[in-house]
Order: C-alpha cells, then sequence, then structure tokens
C-alpha cells in the first residue's frame, strides 16, 4: 500500500532567505522557518491553506496561553526540533495523504459518489463549466495533479470552497474563509510570520473559546455528523483545520498522480451572526449580525486600511489580529525585538455577480504598516479621511464621464449636464424622468472612457508612502501632498477620457463647458465653504436656464 506523508514528504513550496526556491516537508518547514523567507505558490489561496496548517500544528505542541508563553517561542528565535519530532513521530501516519482508513483531510472511498476532474480541487483553474481564471491550461498544465500539488490545494479548497449546489448531507455551504477579506502579518522570516499570528489562546476567546476537547481534525478519532444549522469549532486548533467538504482524491495507482476527486458536503459553520475568525474585519448589520467585509472586484485591499485599522467603532470591528499585534506592541515587559512595521498580507476571493458558486478573481497584496497605527486612534482617522476625500473625487470623475458622454450626444442638455457634475443632482420638475432615462442610457458608454478605473491604481503608490510618511512627519504636510497627488491624478485620468472623444462628433463647447465644471469643481472639493462657492452656484443656475 503506498503511503505520502506530509510530515515526512517535501510538498511546501518556499523561498528561503538567500532567495533560493525549495520544496520542503510540513516537518522541515517548522525546523528551518528561521532560515526561509515565506512560503510562496501561485495561488494565494494555496498560501493562506499551508498557513494555517502549520498555526494548528504549533498551537497542538506549543499551546502558548499566555503572551508570556509567546515571548519566551519568540525569543528562542526557532522551534524546538526535539517537540516537532516527538510529535510528528507520533502522528505522522495521520499526516498520510494516502492512509486507506483516515486519509489526510479527506475521507475514504464514497460508495456510488460522482467522481469530478482533479481540477475541480484547484480553484483558479476551469471545472465543468467555469471559466479559467488564468492560463494555467487544464490543471496547472496537465490533466493531472502530482501528489505535492494536490495537498496544496486540498488545504485551500477547505478553506475556501464555494457554497451553492446539490449535495449530500445538505447542499453545499461556503468554506470559512470564502467571504470576507483575510489578514495575516508578516515578519522578517518565516519563523517570525508564524509567530506573529499564533496569537496566544487568551487572544482568541470573544471569536472560539478554547476548549478541553479542541483539537486539529487529524486528531479527532469520532468526528460529530454533520448538520445543515452549524457545527460549532471546539476552538482555535479546530477551527484553523476545519473540514468544510468530504473529499478524497482519486490516485492513478501506475502514474502515482491524482487524476480525479469525490467532492460532498461536510462540516458548515453556525449562521448567527457571531465573530469568529482573527484574521477578519467585520461590520454589524440588524438583520444578520455581524458579517465579514468582503472584497470588491473593482476595489484593491489598500482601500480598505481604514476598516482593517479602525478603533471603537460600534458597528465595525478590525481583526481581532490587529487587537493583538497592538497589544504585543504595547507591552514593554519581555523587552522583544520585534519589527517596527509589520506586514500585513491581505487575501479573499469574489464570485461572479449572480453566480454564488462561481470565483470571478482572488487577490492577495501586501501593506507596509508602521506599528503606530495599531496604537493612535488620530492616524487611523487621518487615514480614513484621506481615503474619503479620494473616494470623492472618483464620484467627481464618475459623475464628469456621464456628463461628458450625455451631453455629447444632446447638446441641449449641456446646461443640465455641468450642473449635474457640481451637485450630483437633476433638475426637479416635468423633465425629470426625461433627463434620468438619458443619463442611465450613457452609463456603460460614460464607465468605457475609463477615467475611474485609471484613477485608483495610480493612486497606490502615493498612498502607500502616505502610509509610510504620517506617523514620521506633520499631518498637514502628509494631507497636503495626498491631495496634490489626488488632483493631479483626477486630472489625468480626466483628459486621458476627455482625449478618447476627440475623433468623435462632440463639439468643442461641450468638451470645454464640462472641462471647467470639472477642474473647477475639482479645486472646491478641497475648500472648506464648498457649499457657499459663488461658482458653483453660478454654475447651477447657468445649467437650469440652459
Amino acid at each position: 500500500m503506498a503511503h505520502y506523508s506530509l510530515w515526512e514528504e517535501p510538498w511546501i513550496p518556499v523561498i528561503r532567505l538567500s532567495g533560493d526556491r525549495a520544496i520542503e516537508s510540513l516537518r522541515d518547514v517548522l525546523v528551518e522557518a528561521h532560515e526561509l523567507r515565506e512560503v510562496f505558490d501561485p495561488s494565494p489561496l494555496v498560501i493562506v491553506g499551508i498557513h494555517r496548517l502549520l498555526l494548528a500544528v504549533l498551537y497542538r505542541i506549543f499551546q502558548p496561553e499566555s503572551l508570556g508563553d509567546w515571548a519566551a517561542l519568540w525569543k528562542a528565535g526557532h522551534f524546538d526540533p526535539d517537540a516537532l519530532d516527538g510529535y510528528g513521530g507520533h502522528w505522522s501516519d495521520r499526516f498520510d495523504l494516502l492512509h486507506p482508513a483516515r486519509p489526510f483531510y479527506q475521507v475514504p472511498l464514497i460508495p456510488n459518489e460522482k467522481v469530478h476532474p482533479a481540477s475541480a480541487l484547484v480553484m483558479e483553474a476551469a471545472s465543468g463549466n467555469n471559466p479559467t481564471l488564468f492560463d494555467h491550461g487544464q490543471v496547472e498544465g496537465e490533466d493531472s495533479l502530482s501528489l505535492d500539488r494536490a495537498a496544496c490545494h486540498l488545504l485551500a479548497y477547505q478553506l475556501f470552497a464555494l457554497g451553492g449546489g446539490v449535495s449530500k448531507p445538505f447542499n453545499r455551504m461556503d468554506a470559512p474563509l470564502t467571504k470576507g477579506l483575510v489578514v495575516e502579518a508578516k515578519g522578517r522570516n518565516l519563523f517570525e510570520t508564524l509567530l506573529l499570528n499564533l496569537m496566544p489562546l487568551d487572544f482568541w476567546q470573544p471569536l472560539v473559546p478554547v476548549t478541553e476537547e479542541d483539537a486539529p481534525f487529524w486528531e479527532i478519532d469520532s468526528p460529530p455528523d454533520p448538520v445543515r444549522e452549524g457545527t460549532v469549532p471546539l476552538g482555535p486548533m479546530h477551527y484553523l483545520t476545519w473540514q468544510s467538504r468530504q473529499v478524497h482524491l482519486i490516485v492513478d495507482d501506475q502514474t502515482g498522480r491524482v487524476t480525479g476527486c469525490q467532492i460532498r458536503q461536510r462540516y458548515a459553520l453556525p449562521q448567527d451572526g457571531t465573530k469568529l475568525d482573527p484574521g477578519k474585519a467585520y461590520r454589524r448589520s440588524d438583520e444578520k449580525g455581524w458579517q465579514a467585509l468582503r472584497p470588491e472586484k473593482e476595489r484593491a485591499a489598500w482601500q480598505y486600511t481604514d476598516v482593517l485599522l479602525q478603533l471603537g467603532e460600534a458597528d465595525a470591528a478590525r481583526p481581532e489580529l490587529m487587537d493583538w499585534l497592538a497589544s504585543l506592541r504595547m507591552d514593554r515587559r519581555y523587552r522583544l525585538d520585534l519589527p517596527t512595521t509589520f506586514g500585513l498580507e491581505v487575501t479573499g476571493l469574489t464570485t461572479a455577480p449572480g453566480k454564488a458558486a462561481k470565483v470571478d478573481l482572488w487577490r492577495r497584496e501586501h501593506l507596509p504598516l508602521p506599528v503606530e497605527f495599531l496604537e493612535q486612534k488620530d492616524l487611523v482617522a487621518e487615514l480614513s479621511e484621506m481615503l474619503k476625500e479620494a473616494v470623492r473625487v472618483e464620484q467627481l470623475l464618475d459623475r464628469t464621464a456621464q456628463a461628458l458622454v450625455w451631453s455629447s450626444g444632446e447638446r441641449q442638455d449641456v446646461g443640465v449636464a455641468v450642473s449635474f457634475i457640481w451637485t450630483g443632482e437633476l433638475p426637479s420638475g416635468d423633465g425629470l424622468g426625461t433627463y434620468k432615462k438619458r443619463l442611465e442610457a450613457c452609463t456603460g458608454l460614460a464607465q468605457s472612457l475609463g477615467m475611474v478605473t485609471q484613477y485608483w491604481p495610480a493612486l497606490e503608490g502615493p498612498f502607500r508612502q502616505a502610509l509610510e510618511d504620517l506617523p514620521r512627519k506633520p499631518v498637514p504636510e502628509v494631507r497636503k501632498a495626498w491631495r496634490t497627488t489626488i488632483q493631479r491624478v483626477a486630472r489625468d485620468s480626466f483628459q486621458a477620457g476627455r482625449d478618447s472623444l476627440l475623433h468623435t462628433e462632440a463639439s468643442f463647447e461641450v468638451l470645454s463647458r464640462v472641462g471647467h465644471a470639472f477642474h473647477s469643481k475639482l479645486a472646491k472639493l478641497f475648500t472648506n465653504r464648498e457649499e457657499e462657492s459663488k461658482l458653483e452656484r453660478d454654475e447651477g443656475a447657468n445649467g437650469q436656464a440652459d
């Protein structure tokens, strides 16, 4: 009988501190964590899956209950190989991907269950009617998976599998990380990265209380039956190794490759509106309770920075991980050599509109975070206001693009369109319905001008610079530089969109009047008396009169 123990066989892709790439076993990754830069995989979902497996093993072996326990691990500078070998020697068979009775993260062969192609486990590859998101061929260039790659995708699938679709014992439900941005802290090497995310068990209590029965799934001899109402996690280890699906890998005896898989629904989390995950930010809904902050296709992770760092909001909660890092930073008892800037890795996936079971995209973004943002509420407030200013300019660009297309096609409406740029409103009266229809009709073409899509990417670099500068420079200086950048980028985005209409029948009058309104409004967005601006009143009045 073939065996493939993930404890002993190389399967985890890593980058060493030297920059060299390697494939390591579970045991060696933990023993050599201080000599490795990071776990690295083309799929960010795989990286998160591997991290959570490593964390579960560390919790089981070292069980840091308090900050003091954690500090002792940090000061050691590496994980004790004897402790790791003792655990691995005892549980090695439970990490066997091909075990006949207890295959790792799987169930035995399911009688009479459909066999899916191996690509069903690879969330970014084509499977059935799913479109291929990236050019990986059928499954990473093949129609089957090697055992090491199958293990990587199995971990990601158990955490990110999508709900929707008929299954047994009940229809498929979302896995723990399917909805919501997931934040991880990143250190100067893999050892630090793992420890920064290894919150003492005391910090888990508000989320997933620790019970005596808590254990990683591979240690549980008699797992409970799944129930549609949801299964309550027994503790952090149980949650980190959550089995959202009954999966069985079909392996070809001749090639030793995974050629297919069986998949059924397994455990669902309770849908009771409680916070569960230390890496997620939450917002409170009156109807549904706490709901994880979800990624949006049009919005990069850095645009959520203020939400991820927020402090003291009644209807919003930043990731518990942020509170842990803040506590770690403020506690001076242990004189720990901590980074002055924490790296935040933000991962999430989105589903296609109207197709809950279809992955639209995933992303993983890095945010360098000066430690001051964890402690100083005023800095977070400044950051939030900067992002709000950028959103107001985005809205102006969106209105301007609509007004430009609208008045190019309906030149008699140019005055109303200019007023719309200033106020965001259409004139009331008998013509309101007509104006609404004309405005709605130009929405698609207005988006195609690309004003907004060019705007946000151009702000990412300046925002990261502002993130670095805010704790170290005078706030008015940083705010002035940010506003100057916003206006420059907005003007460039407008000009690019406007230039695309120069070869159409758009008249010079339309282009000049819309351009004048846009530039004037942009300047007024950053004054203190915008509503009282004579120019705004005049432009609005002229629009009505025309």
